[in-house]
């Protein structure tokens, strides 16, 4: 689950290289710039941070300007890795698939904080996922499209053989595929649960033509300073990982959890209050998700599903998972998740 701290940022190098792209297709610095409320000297160094917020209205400005029928697309297939920061330098030197990818998820802040990259493997297919922090946010569509295409651009160089088993998005299907069709050049699946790129399994120990372990080394040394000047996580997101962890022993403890946090309850929800949440709205949304995992990743009954989500009987889940979703957990398994 990923949740959007509130000062959430992104790399200035990457936004660099949108709106370098996005003048390369015939859009007008000086405007987008003026629309997301930045200035050219935010931009000037590569390792500074803009905020989310502002790199959103970006990509707002370039959904809406952009005279092009899919702007997301447009855009990723002029970016390169490279601009990513030291990340796009750590990818292209990692030694295998495998290791660019766990390179990609330990340092993926390094490029932004407005989603994650999951793996998921199953029945010798690896999903590449990507879950935006939020997950209705209307810049969502054309900021991960120019992402999914930029990862393609960036791994068919390197990888002799890639093979993309298909490739799917969470929003509608669109009138025209060609576009689609011509970045990715494989089946296409639309309404999915997740964005992600699928490929063999096999891929993962694929070596990457331009491999250099020595110059990997220093990059993660810089990378790793890096990452240690970030902000840490909100405490939202650390309320989240802790009830995650003790759903599975049953009703967790708001005292007990505060005091993990060295925190008296009061201040947990004075502070929770100032992101905007609350510990029961946390609670609840972690339960829910969770459960919607559960019910569309596996075949665990209904009931054992209600334990690990720390509910004492059955019923209790059934009903609130009836008031999650207006259907009951069998129905949901059955007709899937509901419309969008």
């Amino acid at each position: 689950m990923s949740v959007a701290p509130a000062h959430a940022s992104v790399s200035a190098s990457l936004t660099q290289a949108v709106l370098q792209a996005a003048e390369l297709l015939g859009l007008a610095r000086p405007r987008l710039l003026t629309a997301c409320g930045l200035a050219e000297e935010q931009l000037l160094d590569p390792d500074a941070r803009i905020a989310l917020s502002a790199q959103q209205l970006l990509w707002q400005t370039i959904q809406q300007q952009l005279a092009h029928a899919e702007p997301g697309l447009a855009i990723g297939l002029q970016l390169a890795p490279g601009p990513f920061s030291v990340l796009g330098y750590l990818l292209q030197s990692s030694h295998t698939l495998d290791e660019a990818l766990q390179v990609a998820q330990r340092y993926q802040r390094l490029v932004g904080e407005g989603g994650e990259l999951l793996q998921k493997e199953d029945g010798g297919r690896l999903q590449l996922i990507y879950r935006p922090s939020h997950a209705q946010h209307p810049a969502n569509r054309p900021r991960i499209l120019a992402l999914m295409a930029c990862w393609v651009q960036w791994m068919r160089p390197l990888l002799k053989d890639l093979q993309l088993l298909e490739v799917r998005f969470a929003h509608a299907r669109p009138a025209q595929l060609q576009d689609y069709q011509n970045c990715f050049a494989c089946p296409l699946v639309f309404d999915a649960e997740d964005y992600a790129l699928v490929l063999p399994a096999a891929q993962r120990q694929a070596r990457l033509t331009q491999a250099n372990p020595a110059l990997q080394t220093l990059l993660r040394q810089h990378a790793e300073a890096l990452l240690a000047r970030l902000p840490g996580e909100s405490l939202s997101a650390r309320v989240v990982s802790l009830l995650s962890a003790q759903l599975s022993h049953g009703e967790p403890d708001r005292a007990a959890l505060a005091d993990s946090l060295h925190l008296s309850e009061r201040t947990l929800q004075r502070r929770l209050a100032e992101e905007g949440s609350s510990y029961q709205q946390l609670l609840n949304d972690t339960r829910r998700q969770l459960a919607e995992r559960y019910l569309q990743e596996g075949q665990l009954p209904a009931a054992e599903i209600a334990l690990l989500l720390g509910y004492s009987e059955p019923s209790v889940f059934f009903r609130a998972f009836r008031q999650w979703t207006g259907l009951t957990p069998g129905e949901y398994r059955t007709q899937g998740s509901p419309e969008r």
